[in-house]
C-alpha cells in the first residue's frame, strides 16, 4: 500500500492498493486501485468507523502447493476475504451491519483455458455467501479492466471501466 500525498482538491488522504495487499481502515481515506482479472472486495460497516478492502489474484489457497510466495494473506480471494472479516469481527464489527462490494474479474485471455477472473468472481460470490455477508454492489466480468476508488468513510465506491484489456 502506497499513500499519496493530499491533493488541495481532495478533502481524503489518497491509498493506492497494489496486487496482493489489503486493509482494514479506521480513518476516512479514498483507496485507489487498478483491477483486471483480479478482484477486490470492499467491506463497510455502517456507523462504525469500520471499512475495509483487498486486491487479490488467485481464486483459492488450497488450489495452490505450500509455497512461501503465495502464502500472502491478500494473494487469494477465499483468503482475503476471511482475513479481513476476522479483522473486522475482532474490531467489533456486527457482521449482520457489513456491506459487501466486489469488483473486477475480468477475463483477459477469454477462450484459453482456465478463466481467472471468472474463477474469482465465483470464489468470492461462495466465500461471502457462507460467511454470511451480503452483496450489496457489484461490477464484475467483461474484458475491460477498471479504475476504482473506495471511500471507507462512506462506503461509496466509484469504477470506471478502462478502454483495454488489463493484466492483474
Amino acid at each position: 500500500m502506497h499513500f499519496v500525498p493530499q491533493s488541495p482538491s481532495s478533502p481524503l488522504p489518497t491509498v493506492f492498493l497494489s496486487v496482493c495487499e489489503g486493509a482494514v481502515f479506521v480513518e476516512p481515506c479514498a483507496v485507489r486501485t487498478v483491477l483486471g482479472s483480479c478482484v477486490s472486495v470492499t467491506f463497510f460497516v455502517p456507523g462504525e468507523g469500520l471499512a475495509a478492502i483487498f486486491h487479490a489474484l488467485l481464486p483459492r489457497e488450497e488450489e495452490h502447493k505450500p509455497d512461501r510466495t503465495l502464502g500472502h494473506a491478500f494473494r487469494f480471494v477465499d483468503r482475503s476475504i476471511r482475513t479481513l472479516l476476522d479483522e473486522l469481527l475482532a474490531r467489533g464489527a456486527n457482521r449482520r451491519r457489513i456491506e459487501a462490494k466486489v469488483f473486477g474479474g475480468a477475463s483477459i485471455m477469454p477462450g484459453k483455458g482456465f478463466d481467472v477472473g471468472r474463477r474469482n468472481i465465483e470464489t468470492a460470490y461462495d466465500i461471502l455467501s457462507s460467511s454470511g455477508l451480503r452483496v450489496t454492489a457489484s461490477s464484475v466480468g467483461g474484458t475491460l479492466g477498471r479504475k476504482l476508488v473506495f471511500r471507507t468513510d462512506t462506503g461509496e465506491v466509484f469504477v470506471k471501466q478502462i478502454g483495454r484489456t488489463v493484466t492483474g
